[in-house]
């Protein structure tokens, strides 16, 4: 059973271990990053620009709530071991470890994009387009998980709550920016969604009661697959007949959705001190029913005993009809939520706005949790083409130590972002190797584009000298 449910949290790390984000956090007070624009549409850049495609948005994202050398590995004997080696007790590893796992990935590439800024009345209005991938993969697991794989023996385990699921769209966007006032700015985007993919697992009941002479387990839930790979018109008798749709055949997408990406930003004292607030993508995608398959898991399991040495089932009692556990069959069209995201920032500059200093609330929510961060940062701007800002975020148990970092250039014509968020300076020894200790959260970010039109002041105070170079 060991090597059963160990696969289960191997295939899940396999599932969520490669995906990127947009939504750098350190960028948000950055005037001369578009990526800001990801996470509040009412923040411009400082010049306009033209994406690069495929290179102007690119990275690697991993958010969790437990996710960390420091609670997997564990230092015994001078040698590093898995918390589920002997050595280390079940108290001390599943002590660290919360009621309720989170895992959340998301890649937003932009494919084609671009923003400038243009005059409607003596408004300085900044407009921006584009065509963008996205993919997220999020799952949820039960405590009980970790204690099965550290503890399996004369128990009961409820695996229940145990959600894994992933999604992939494309988006074509059109945004805009507006100066209401001197002291307001507003921002939205719309979005045109087509639905590429959509996946989820979900385990209602999912529980085995162990000991050496009788195993038994019951399994509930449901599970979905919907998108272009699929067509329900192949299920006969309730099994698949056919081939699945390919990549290639972007035509045969028949799910379609919309969201919206909305931001203000106020401006107090002379643009010293400034708010602002962004939701984005607020949406939902409507998957058709021609495309999707699904059905309900239901089956009840029981084994003679365990293997203690292998740790496998030694026998089962009766067949295991697999077609009544994970039946299939087709279902009407539905609909899920694009994963929205809510940005509140607060932000306070000095020496004519080369210096400020900010402080940013980030949730997400997801398909089945919310995932909150806060992150202070100071922000340098020491001319009018260079950026530079360093942060640190609080909550999900983050520790003093990790800190994010990025900088821009954005002169004339060009405009390259590199970045983190989470730079783990507490650093452990393993063999040859050093790797980040404490951290649950990681991410690396690389925009190129090509910088256009003049550098716009986006305050009043916005400092210049014949010295700076535009």
């Amino acid at each position: 059973m060991k090597k059963i449910l160990y696969s289960i949290l191997f295939i899940v790390g396999l599932l969520v271990s490669d995906v990127a984000s947009a939504q750098s956090r350190t960028s948000y007070f950055m005037e001369g990053s578009y990526f800001r624009t990801e996470l509040n549409p009412a923040l411009v850049p400082t010049r306009g620009y033209v994406a690069v495609p495929f290179l102007s948005g690119m990275g690697i994202n991993l958010n969790s709530n437990y996710l960390s050398v420091d609670n997997l590995f564990y230092q015994r004997g001078g040698q590093i071991v898995t918390a589920f080696n002997g050595a280390v007790s079940p108290s001390e590893f599943l002590d660290r470890l919360p009621n309720r796992g989170i895992v959340h990935n998301k890649e937003d590439i932009t494919i084609l994009g671009g923003g400038f800024f243009h005059k409607i009345r003596e408004t300085n209005v900044f407009w921006n387009f584009g065509v963008g991938a996205h993919f997220s993969v999020s799952n949820t697991e039960s405590k009980d998980l970790f204690t099965a794989l550290k503890t399996l023996g004369n128990n009961s385990y409820n695996l229940g709550d145990t959600y894994l699921g992933g999604t992939l769209y494309l988006d074509l966007y059109v945004g805009a920016a507006v100066p209401i006032t001197d002291w307001l700015n507003v921002g939205a985007k719309a979005k045109f969604l087509i639905g590429i993919l959509d996946l989820g697992v979900e385990f209602d009941e999912l529980s085995a009661n162990v000991d050496v002479s009788k195993v038994t387990g019951t399994l509930r839930g449901n599970w979905r697959a919907n998108g272009i790979f699929t067509e329900n018109r192949y299920i006969v008798d309730g099994k698949y007949k056919g081939e699945p749709l390919g990549l290639s055949n972007l035509g045969n997408a028949k799910s379609y959705g919309f969201a919206v990406d909305l931001g203000a930003e106020v401006r107090f004292f002379d643009d010293k001190l400034k708010a602002s607030i962004g939701v984005t993508d607020l949406g939902f995608i409507k998957w058709a029913k021609s495309t999707h398959i699904g059905g309900k898991l239901n089956g009840d399991f029981e084994f003679e005993g365990v293997d203690v040495e292998s740790g496998d089932f030694v026998k089962p009692v009766g067949d295991i009809d697999t077609d009544n556990i994970v039946g299939l069959k087709s279902y009407d069209g539905y609909t899920t939520m694009v994963n929205c995201a809510l940005n509140v920032g607060v932000e306070y500059n000095i020496l004519k706005n080369r210096i400020s200093f900010g402080l940013l609330s980030h949730t997400q929510f997801l398909t089945k949790a919310v995932y909150s961060e806060l992150t202070i940062s100071a922000n340098f701007r020491p001319l009018n083409w260079l950026s530079a800002s360093i942060s640190h975020t609080f909550l999900n148990h983050n520790k003093f130590g990790i800190f994010g970092a990025a900088i821009n250039f954005h002169p004339k014509g060009l405009n390259l972002f590199i970045g983190m968020d989470f730079i783990d300076c507490n650093m452990v020894k393993y063999e040859a190797f050093s790797i980040p200790r404490y951290a649950k959260s990681m991410n690396v970010y690389f925009g190129l584009g090509f910088s256009i039109g003049k550098h716009q002041r986006l305050q009043k105070h916005y400092a210049q000298s014949e010295s700076l170079i535009e």
